[in-house]
């Protein structure tokens, strides 16, 4: 046993054992390892029992400690009106799909039915559990505050993993030595798939930016930019040109819809980024027309989209065949449209390169309608919570998740999938602190305070403490 995996199975038999003590604090550490999660070198069973891991039993510790402890917090249940319907929806929408793959695998699925349950219904599960203890336990501003910055943890250690995997020593000036490098490099060293990483990193540099702003002192503002930095740069060497446009279209929205006097760091950053790291422009451009000379080269849209524009035609062409139910989960493999791709086009396509496309392949136009709900409530809210000025809390939590959530939902337009899987945990989590502001802030708006602490504050004795620390400016106006 490796001095890593003796280090991890040490860390995670604490964190089990503390949860009893304290599961919040063990959650959030459960969720910094998340980090790791697909790792290589992490044991994927124990005994070779297939959903017998380390971090199954460490969830499992936690979230009996969870229910143990919370009927002794006296906490209830208290989704939003909306959200609770559409969260059911979006469930049964998971559930049927798993269910129709499970009674008809078909001849070109090599899996068992294990499998099917384990990938798409288990883990899919298991993966929103942390989001579901969060947005219980996140009753305090000390909470939330703690909840959000160990989210953001998990993508500066992936953001450090991916720079530390990459190096910045070999030829950076070529964008194809970026891709390749970056394809058979992040999934050994790091687990996740390059492009996968993009997108979340996408997303988590402005989260950080966001999180910044619930501090007045400009020494820990300038760390967290620098920490913003490092996640733009472990982006940036991943080599994923989705990422790259979803990172400036998720600044572009939060510049226009409140930063607006931080417009000008993105030209900024992309030229920060493109001089350090040249292959990065190369990358950008790859596949747009080129001009040496008298010779001008045509724009190749394959190899703008990866080859994802030869792929969707025929996507598109199965979704018509079952518009309205769909295939159930996995459609793509198990109606044999990739083996028949592989075969005529000589490329193998597990996935349609497109969230909504596998969506739709999978679950009809009937199931569009019910799971994608979740997603626009959602979206709707943090961008409301984002444009409040009444607490500064609202803008971090808002900002930070409507940044992570965007990512998924621009990113999804080349790849991804709105299915809850490993790469989106710490995002899920992020919402559900976000939904628990929401709904604290309602009940200020009802009249009490927007946590029950706030209360307690002593306008003539504890305003110049809070003031000086990072208490929000809706507390000081209300003093």
């Amino acid at each position: 046993m490796s001095i890593r995996i003796t280090a991890l199975t040490l860390i995670v038999l604490f964190l089990a054992g503390y949860a009893w003590k304290n599961w919040f604090n063990a959650l959030l550490g459960g969720i910094v390892l998340f980090a790791f999660l697909e790792h290589p070198d992490m044991p994927r069973s124990i005994a070779g029992i297939p959903g017998l891991n380390l971090w199954n039993l460490l969830f499992l510790s936690i979230g009996l400690a969870w229910l143990n402890q919370r009927a002794e917090e006296g906490n209830e249940w208290d989704l939003p009106a909306r959200v609770k319907p559409a969260m059911l929806l979006y469930f049964a929408v998971l559930s049927v799909a798993f269910v129709r793959a499970y009674v008809d695998p078909s001849s070109y699925y090599e899996g068992t039915h294990l499998d099917l349950l384990i990938n798409y219904l288990v883990n899919p599960l298991k993966y929103v559990l942390p989001a579901m203890m969060l947005y219980d336990g996140c009753r305090t501003r000390e909470r939330v505050f703690t909840a959000l910055a160990a989210i953001l943890v998990v993508y500066f250690i992936l953001a450090l993993l991916s720079i530390k995997s990459m190096g910045l020593h070999f030829d950076l000036s070529s964008g194809d030595e970026l891709s390749s490098r970056a394809a058979r490099r992040l999934r050994k060293d790091v687990g996740y798939h390059r492009v996968d990483l993009s997108m979340m990193l996408s997303g988590a540099s402005w989260a950080v930016i966001a999180f910044s702003a619930y501090f007045k002192r400009w020494a820990v503002k300038l760390m967290l930019w620098g920490s913003s930095a490092v996640i733009l740069l472990g982006q940036a060497v991943t080599g994923g040109r989705m990422g790259y446009a979803t990172w400036g279209l998720i600044g572009l929205t939060l510049c226009v819809v409140r930063w607006r006097k931080l417009l000008p760091l993105i030209p900024l950053a992309v030229a920060a980024v493109v001089i350090f790291v040249p292959a990065v422009r190369e990358r950008m451009l790859q596949g747009f027309g080129k001009t040496e000379g008298s010779y001008v080269s045509n724009t190749d849209s394959s190899s703008i989209t990866s080859g994802r524009t030869q792929v969707w035609p025929y996507v598109i062409e199965e979704i018509g065949k079952s518009p309205v139910i769909g295939y159930g989960r996995n459609a793509m493999q198990r109606i044999g449209l990739t083996s028949w791709l592989l075969d005529n086009l000589g490329e193998e396509f597990a996935h349609p390169h497109n969230a909504y496309l596998e969506y739709l392949l999978d679950n009809g136009i009937l199931g569009f309608l019910c799971g994608m709900p979740i997603f626009a409530i959602l979206l709707r809210r943090n961008f409301q919570l984002f444009r409040d000025r009444d607490d500064l809390l609202y803008e971090v939590a808002g900002g930070a998740s409507l940044a992570l959530l965007l990512a998924l939902l621009i990113a999804g337009f080349g790849a991804q999938t709105l299915y809850p899987r490993a790469g989106v945990v710490p995002m899920w989590a992020a919402l559900a602190v976000a939904l628990r502001v929401w709904v604290q802030r309602e009940n200020a708006i009802d009249g009490g305070p927007v946590f029950p602490e706030d209360g307690s504050y002593d306008r003539d004795e504890d305003w110049a403490i809070a003031d000086e620390n990072w208490q929000p400016e809706r507390m000081r106006r209300q003093g």
